[in-house]
């Protein structure tokens, strides 16, 4: 082996072993975007998230991918829905949400594509009667066929952590509702 192929097999080596040392970066996805909800996932820490009144300015007019024609209710009126809800967990901790808090899976808070932000939602799950009150924070979901995402907190309390996804039925709470259930 000659002296030049001796330094060019060295160099070689050397670039090879460069490349593989530094990691590539991997893409955030933009915030809009939402992967499929986790089946399982692990509990994160309570939320510290302050709690805001419902007020009917608060209602944002977020416009969704998959009907433009949709835009959010008005605070403090009947309103009722039953459907498919899902959980996303700490894959999403710290991202901002529609509200423009940070999301915190350990928190009682939810995902609607209409109603305001902030307002309050019963959740009871339709298999087994549990409850859970949580306040919509967020928009979404974004899958067909889902009314509802909950975080970690609300489908571990509905006992649907490890089956993903159950059928819900949601009552919005006037703001005299949610303050006389003590939440």
């Amino acid at each position: 082996m000659t002296t030049r192929s001796f330094k060019l097999l060295v160099g070689l080596s050397v670039a090879i072993l460069v490349g593989c040392a530094t990691p590539l970066p991997t893409p955030e996805p933009p915030p809009a975007s939402r992967a499929p909800a986790p089946l399982v996932d692990t509990p994160p820490a309570a939320s510290t998230a302050p709690v805001q009144p419902i007020t009917p300015e608060a209602s944002d007019t977020t416009v969704l991918p998959d009907d433009p024609t949709q835009t959010p209710l008005v605070a403090d009126v009947p309103w009722k829905q039953r459907g498919l809800a899902s959980w996303y967990g700490k894959r999403f901790n710290g991202r901002r949400t529609a509200s423009g808090e940070r999301f915190s899976a350990g928190g009682f808070t939810a995902a609607h594509r209409t109603l305001p932000i902030p307002s309050y939602v019963r959740v009871r799950r339709v298999a087994n009667g549990d409850e859970v009150i949580v306040r919509i924070n967020d928009r979404g979901p974004f899958h067909r066929g889902r009314v509802l995402d909950l975080s970690y907190a609300a489908a571990n309390k509905l006992g649907m952590v490890a089956v993903g996804s159950a059928e819900v039925e949601m009552e919005l709470l006037t703001e005299e509702e949610w303050r006389a259930s003590g939440k």
